[in-house]
């Protein structure tokens, strides 16, 4: 059994392989219980905007086993509001791709997790269905926009659920939260039954406990084959981005040099690599493309409106859009340089050898809960948005495959995130690097 398949007390097992261990009777059981606690932590952590009381639909591998879905993601006879009173009341005819291909496997929704409204931040504190908090401290924000996503793994409700990444929004809050965030190539995943606010960047992606859970469901996602497990991190090389690694929190800091330290002393070999202007890059191409296609993505959506968002920072953002419209040329103009820092990723990897790219998730800490416009970070007040996902800005432009995995905690308790990132479509071997990674690291055991 995993290390980690076992949560808080009084919670129950969520790890997929302790799931996975139990008879049909025990997973019916177990299965009620992981609802009920669902339904607590609706109230307690906001995670959910609803629970589900549903049966399996068949056989197969995952027959029986609780998942969640962000509430931008479609399940056949339930509202899909993406957290918001924009899109109340619309009830989804089918399931969207990606839980018709778990639920053909078995799996069982048991509910639709809380998120950042419309998925334009990333704190979670939505003004119409409340925060989500922080299950290692409830005073400060799980991250988003799948802030409940990650946050109900973490609770040890459910093995695994699924979640939506624009530009963070897996792998912050997997961050925050201390758990497993995957975000695959952007067009890896079934995009259909999704409300999306990019087609350039958006992905569905997974929350769950290990990286070998993620590596599980994702074969059941896409039918593919795994690739070759890895005996450890000898030969495997690791490209460190120490440009992200600026104006990091020192407690985060700690962590991460201790985590680098013992990957290098389990064999791997560290090099820094310099990914030219990513960070400026990505901060100037990304929000824009997101505008540009969010304005024309929810007016095919909804004819309501755009004052009935309820979430303040939302509708600022839904008012710039209006106000502001990003100009065809100037979205073209970006879309160019998406494509310029794909290449410069795949370049890098071609250059250096790296099985994979490494770097802090984010270089700061989890902001309390109503610091959704700025907060302070290292003696200084910054804005929370651009901050927060400022490392995982070029990955998300891009495209690559990311995943965020636990580094460690800091002396306070708060989990501290490492990402790490491969070439695009290579989700397989990225995953397989990343389940050596946690090994290493001492999780997953």
């Amino acid at each position: 059994m995993h290390r980690s398949d076992h949560a808080a007390p009084g919670s129950p097992p969520v790890g997929l392989g302790a799931w996975l261990a139990l008879g049909p009777a025990d997973r019916d059981a177990r299965r009620a219980e992981a609802i009920a606690h669902a339904e607590k932590t609706k109230q307690s952590h906001g995670a959910y905007v609803t629970t589900l009381h549903q049966e399996p639909a068949g056989g197969g591998e995952l027959a029986g086993i609780p998942f969640a879905v962000k509430d931008n993601i479609d399940v056949a006879g339930t509202p899909t509001t993406a957290g918001s009173p924009l899109l109340a009341g619309a009830v989804a005819e089918v399931d969207a791709g990606v839980v018709s291909a778990l639920r053909a496997a078995g799996a069982v929704v048991a509910g639709k997790t809380n998120m950042h409204e419309l998925a334009l931040g990333i704190t979670s504190n939505n003004t119409a269905y409340g925060p989500v908090r922080n299950p290692h401290d409830p005073e400060r924000v799980a991250g988003g926009s799948s802030g409940g996503s990650a946050a109900t793994v973490a609770l040890g409700t459910v093995p695994f659920s699924l979640g939506t990444d624009t530009g963070a929004s897996v792998t912050l809050p997997a961050s925050f939260c201390g758990v497993v965030g995957f975000r695959p190539s952007t067009g890896r995943y079934p995009g259909d039954g999704v409300v999306m606010i990019s087609t350039t960047r958006d992905t569905v992606g997974l929350h769950a406990r290990t990286v070998a859970d993620v590596r599980r469901v994702d074969r059941v996602i896409t039918s593919s084959r795994p690739a070759a497990d890895r005996p450890g991190l000898a030969g495997v090389r690791l490209g460190v981005l120490r440009g992200r690694f600026h104006d990091i929190d020192p407690r985060a800091g700690a962590v991460l040099s201790a985590a680098l330290d013992t990957l290098a002393e389990a064999g791997a070999e560290l090099v820094d690599l310099d990914l030219t202007d990513d960070l400026a890059l990505a901060g100037e191409a990304g929000l824009p493309i997101v505008l540009f296609e969010t304005l024309r993505l929810l007016r095919a959506r909804t004819t309501k409106s755009f004052d009935a968002v309820a979430s303040p920072d939302v509708k600022g953002i839904m008012q710039i859009m209006v106000d502001e419209p990003v100009s065809p040329a100037d979205y073209e103009r970006h879309r160019a340089q998406r494509w310029r820092l794909r290449q410069a990723y795949a370049g890098l990897f071609e250059s250096s050898g790296a099985d994979a790219l490494i770097a802090p998730t984010t270089h700061v800490l989890p902001p309390r809960v109503g610091e959704d416009v700025t907060f302070e970070h290292n003696g200084h007040h910054v804005p929370t948005f651009a901050t927060s996902i400022r490392n995982a800005a070029p990955g998300t432009v891009s495209g690559v495959p990311m995943l965020s995995l636990p580094a460690g905690r800091t002396e306070d308790g708060l989990p501290v995130g490492l990402t790490l990132e491969g070439p695009v479509f290579e989700d397989p071997a990225l995953l397989a690097v990343a389940e050596a990674v946690e090994k290493a690291l001492g999780r997953g055991l």
